[in-house]
């Protein structure tokens, strides 16, 4: 018995400094958003230093600020938009020096359910934190795949990192359903454009809009409007829906899914 109990402990001692020494080394390429909005409040938010001369995070962190401050430790620098996706919900700033250590990417297209994954950003906006779960849904989109998982984070940890097993970046850490405990990353693979953007210092013209995840039901993509319709509990709608996302794209097998769990469940009254 006293030798099971001693091997217990080495394993949760084996376990936790394994987790420490893993939190460490994701956190280099870590830094803290700090944003002066238009009424002089300071809000918070996450980024991740991408290559030397700049930080990813998410549109709706820096929204319409009149600064915005790329930090770590108590150091910082002026961070300036220098590609702005509104859609996708990924902002890229410039910075005059590195803040953090550049990380590696992976495409999403390598990510495969059930992967082990890390989210880390200042939930709540204050210290660092890192959290640790699985690749629970892949949502293809756009020639990439939206990233869900269990690994929670909270606000303040927008534009923050969804690391894959090898510490690669793999997704932005970008918005949640609290009702369902779901989390969605947007994939690195959408960063390209605006790195090209940023790269011959052109600009693409960009409508007013909101997010995709942040739009009017209409203008979402079939899969959140199904995800929201079932946190609801609205059966009609979701059984709406999903037949819809069936005819728009009759051989999306997560369409198909969606449809038959809808038909299961009990039409609205």
């Amino acid at each position: 018995m006293r030798t099971f109990a001693l091997l217990l402990m080495l394993s949760l001692t084996t376990a936790v400094e394994a987790s420490a020494e893993r939190y460490i080394q994701l956190s280099m390429h870590m830094v803290k958003i700090l944003v002066a909005g238009p009424d002089g409040r300071i809000n918070t938010g996450t980024g991740v230093q991408l290559d030397a001369g700049h930080v990813i995070t998410n549109c709706h962190v820096v929204g319409s600020a009149k600064e915005v401050i790329v930090a770590r430790g108590s150091g910082g620098t002026a961070g300036r938009a220098e590609s702005v996706d509104v859609r996708h919900d990924l902002c890229l700033l410039g910075v005059t020096q590195p803040m953090a250590v550049p990380v590696d990417t992976a495409s999403s297209r390598a990510v495969k359910i059930g992967d082990e994954v890390q989210a880390m950003g200042f939930s709540g906006g204050k210290a660092l934190s890192m959290s640790s779960g699985k690749v629970t849904a892949l949502h293809d989109m756009d020639g990439a795949s939206v990233i869900e998982t269990d690994a929670q984070f909270q606000q303040g940890a927008s534009g923050g990192a969804l690391f894959d097993a090898d510490g690669h970046l793999i997704g932005v850490l970008t918005f949640f359903i609290p009702g369902m405990k779901r989390h969605f990353a947007v994939p690195v693979d959408w960063i390209a454009r605006g790195v090209a953007e940023a790269a011959s210092g052109e600009q693409a013209a960009q409508a007013p809009a909101q997010p995709f995840w942040a739009a009017a039901d209409a203008d979402k993509p079939f899969f959140l409007r199904a995800i929201q319709h079932e946190n609801d509990h609205d059966w009609g709608l979701l059984q709406a829906v999903t037949q819809a996302w069936i005819e728009a794209e009759p051989g999306n097998s997560a369409a198909i899914e969606a449809a038959v769990r809808a038909s299961r469940l009990p039409a609205a009254r």
